[in-house]
Parts: structure tokens; sequence; C-alpha cells
């Protein structure tokens, strides 16, 4: 079987969305209703708009809340006991499912979500100015923190994608506990190497440094474009560890 078809992609695509598309429309609806009624009550004649707006703060949660918790569950059918036989029984690439899984819960979900906050912020607007008779600013993408919201979901969507492929169960938790470890794991690791090679500005009974470090950040790491190169190469090894792991699963259950 070829890695890559077009053909068999796009039936595995719409099959993938027939599969996630009721709780998707359910979500949004509730979610349609909890928008109108914080509008409601946050919005009174007279009143200064809230800083960040409100509308910035739901989609905040709304991206990230409901965005991972769909792709940490994108994978569900892999490890259920019963599924997995169908899963593995579509006569396509795990090239093709990588790819329809990625695009359903990364890009093409951000787009979904902004399209229908916008449709949800026009509805509470629109209901808080007749019932109220006060409303808020539309929301848009020239807002400061919507498009760095983006950038921060759309990384944290590979962690979240990865952790889906790799656990077997409670796969969200798992993912920020192992996320967690890392972090202090490479905060450990970083401390001992500052107690190891500046020695002299340490003490054996103080935790902090008594003396300088003289650390100081090479000009070329704070240039603007190191910072998106080195954002976009981790990117690119998120994709590929999810992706090998993806290939290594079915050999590692004998599947």
């Amino acid at each position: 079987m070829n890695s890559f078809d077009f053909t068999r992609f796009r039936r595995l695509f719409a099959n993938d969305v027939l599969r996630v598309s009721k709780i998707v429309l359910l979500a949004s609806a509730a979610l349609l209703c909890l928008t109108s009624i914080v509008y409601i009550a946050n919005f009174e004649p007279g009143n200064v708009p809230a800083e960040p707006p409100v509308g910035v703060v739901l989609f905040a949660i709304y991206l990230l809340g409901f965005g991972l918790l769909l792709t940490s569950e994108i994978f569900r059918d892999m490890h259920h006991p019963l599924e997995r036989y169908h899963y593995l029984m579509l006569p396509v690439s795990n090239l093709e499912r990588f790819l329809s899984r990625y695009l359903l819960t990364g890009p093409l979900l951000v787009i979904y979500v902004l399209l229908a906050f916008m449709v949800m912020d026009w509805t509470g607007n629109l209901l808080a100015q007749w019932l109220k008779g006060a409303s808020a600013p539309a929301f848009s993408l020239a807002q400061f923190p919507v498009t760095l919201l983006l950038r921060v979901y759309l990384f944290a969507h590979l962690i979240a994608f990865l952790g889906a492929i790799c656990f077997r169960s409670m796969y969200l938790v798992k993912t920020i506990l192992a996320l967690v470890a890392v972090w202090l794991g490479m905060v450990i690791a970083a401390y001992l190497a500052l107690r190891i090679f500046y020695f002299d500005a340490f003490e054996w009974g103080s935790f902090g440094p008594v003396g300088s470090l003289r650390l100081s950040l090479v000009p070329l790491f704070e240039a603007s474009w190191m910072n998106w190169t080195i954002a976009l190469g981790m990117s690119c090894w998120l994709l590929y560890v999810g992706y090998r792991c993806l290939k290594a699963h079915e050999v590692q259950n004998g599947l």
C-alpha cells in the first residue's frame, strides 16, 4: 500500500469528520448558550468593558479546553480493546491516519472555533443589547491576545496529540503529568548544571547563588527569527515523534 493516496485520504477524513461531528455540534450548542448567559450577566449600561474583554477570555477557555480535550480523545478507537480492530482493518496507511486526525484537531479545528465563536459573540452581544441595552466590541483577530492564543494552542496541540497516541487511557491527564515531569526534570538538570559549572557562586548550605552567575543571552538567541526557528523545529520534531510512535503502536501490540 502506498504511504499516501489522496482518494483514500479524502474518504478517511470524511469518516473522521463524521465520527466527531456529533460531539462537536453538541458542544458548540452548549457553548453558545453559555456564552449568551455570560454576556447578558456581564454587560450593563455605562459599565467600562473588562480588560481583557470577556470575549477573549471565553475564546481562550473554549479553544484550549475543548480543543485539547478533543485532541486527547482523537485516538481513543486505536486504544479501545474492541474498536481497535476496526481501526486497524481500515485500508489506509499510518501517514493518512496521522495527517487526517492532525488536521482535524489542529488547523481545521482552530478555523472552526474562530468562526463558531464569532457567531457566539454576535449572538451574545445581540441578546445583551436587547435585554440590557449594552454590548461589547465585536470579537476579531485584530485583538492582541487572539493571535497569541492561536500560536499557543497549535503548539500545545502537538503535545496533546502525541499523548493521545502514546497513552492508553486518561490521555490528557497523563500528558499533563508527563509534561510536568519533563519540565521538573529540565529545571533540576539546569540547576545541577549551574551548581557544577558555577560552583564558586554557590555554598553547600544555600540553595540559591551567593555570587554572580555571569549569565547573559547571546544576541543571536534574542532575535525573533531564531525564536521562530526553534519553535518550528520543536514542532516538526514533535510531529515526527508522534508519527513514529503511531507506526510502532501496532507492532508493540502484535496487531
